[in-house]
């Protein structure tokens, strides 16, 4: 006959068994480097501080160009991996398809924000989404999380999860998405 005790720490485990797998079921583990279609029912809003400058920027700041938005965290190891392959594909792409590059700070305070930025710099315009509406509002889970607009402004693919940006059949098919 099981005590008390063991019926409750059993039924814990169970329920701490059960809750996992609910989230592993919400939260795909990324097994490949490929990119998602993303079409959301309208273009995200955007609507942040720019680090450097402390003006407020919006999508509409960069519109006519192909455009790679990256949620990240300065506590976030796969983010800190992807970083500097993403800055190498930025540099690649960026003077032949019109490639830009947000990098979207997740709720961090910003010198901890610029202290990343002297160990792992950016390629591209860093903004702060302090509240972390802006990652909520399209429908981001997970850190890192890669949201790509082709030239006319239209949402195209996504990616959450830790990519390596070098690889050739992930940079084929950004090159495809972003074409003018």
């Amino acid at each position: 006959m099981l005590g008390r005790r063991t019926v409750l720490l059993r039924g814990a485990a169970a329920a701490v068994a059960a809750s996992v797998g609910v989230v592993a079921a919400q939260a795909p583990v990324v097994t490949d480097n490929t990119l998602a279609p993303w079409r959301p029912v309208r273009a995200p809003k955007l609507d942040a501080i720019e680090l450097l400058t402390a003006q407020r920027r919006t999508l509409a700041d960069f519109a006519g160009q192909p455009l790679l938005v990256n949620f990240w965290a300065s506590w976030c190891g796969p983010c800190r991996v992807e970083m500097p392959t993403l800055n190498a594909l930025v540099t690649r792409l960026g003077p032949s398809h019109g490639l830009k590059f947000i990098a979207i700070n997740h709720g961090e305070m910003p010198e901890r924000v610029q202290r990343f930025l002297g160990e792992v710099p950016i390629a591209g315009t860093v903004l702060l989404d302090r509240s972390q509406a802006v990652f909520k509002a399209w429908g981001g889970r997970g850190l890192p999380a890669t949201f790509v607009f082709d030239a006319v402004g239209l949402p195209r693919v996504w990616a959450e999860g830790e990519r390596d940006w070098s690889a050739p059949a992930l940079v084929a098919a950004l090159q495809t998405v972003i074409a003018r």
